[in-house]
């Protein structure tokens, strides 16, 4: 009986310290694969968390570059509207004017004059006739109208340069209508009215007539008022162009 607890005890004893040994074993694996799990856990949220400020940096940008273009496109494509209906209107404002100062008319042009009592046939003609500019500018005053109040946005949008052309359509208007008042105005007090200011008459007839003659200081001022919108304008439009 002896000898059977002893040959038990003798077999028992490895199996517990196998028991044992792979216990710990298990226990240290058990610590190391929960500590190798965490640190992989842990490398895995800081990388993901590096990867989110990452894409949130570069949606941002994105979002920063998409802003300024459409921006900046939207203002570019302002410009070249605004550029191509300014210059358009200026060449047309030449034909315009041309129109208003051209020596071929008719009476019935005249037609809206107002004719004062007592009125000579010989003073009534020539007044009708330094009327039909003042009735040309009226029958184009919308067209004169619309593109002068372009003005100030012109300014805003294509800079401050292009104020000298519409500067120079203003005086033109405005001298077509001086001088075509000064010279009814003239009729008024006789031929002698005339030969006392034949300097002013010939500057007035130059001012409402092209071709007449005198020194023309019209035309010169529609083609400058030309040649500065082309300035401003053509190389807004011709950067828009397509390459």
């Amino acid at each position: 009986m002896v000898w059977l607890e002893a040959h038990w005890l003798a077999l028992i004893g490895p199996v517990v310290v196998a028991a044992v040994i792979s216990g710990i074993i298990a226990v240290i694996g058990l610590v190391v694969s929960t500590k190798t799990a965490r640190t992989i856990h842990s490398d895995k949220l800081e990388f993901d968390e590096r990867l989110a400020e990452r894409k949130f940096d570069f949606d941002k940008e994105l979002a920063e570059r998409k802003f300024t273009y459409d921006r900046d496109l939207h203002d570019h494509k302002r410009r070249v509207e605004m550029a191509e209906a300014v210059l358009a209107d200026f060449l047309q404002m030449a034909d315009v004017v041309r129109a208003i100062r051209s020596p071929a008319s008719s009476r019935t042009e005249a037609a809206g004059r107002q004719r004062p009592e007592n009125e000579s046939e010989d003073m009534a003609r020539d007044r009708d006739t330094y009327f039909v500019p003042l009735a040309r500018i009226r029958e184009n005053s919308e067209f004169i109208s619309g593109l002068m109040s372009k003005k100030y946005r012109s300014k805003a949008v294509l800079g401050d340069e292009i104020d000298e052309a519409f500067a120079a359509v203003h005086e033109v208007i405005i001298r077509i209508q001086v001088s075509a008042s000064t010279l009814s105005n003239m009729v008024g007090r006789g031929r002698a009215a005339f030969e006392r200011n034949e300097g002013l008459w010939s500057r007035c007839e130059a001012d409402i007539w092209a071709g007449a003659p005198g020194d023309d200081q019209i035309q010169p001022m529609i083609e400058r008022s030309i040649a500065v919108a082309e300035s401003v304008c053509r190389p807004i439009l011709e950067k828009g162009q397509p390459t």
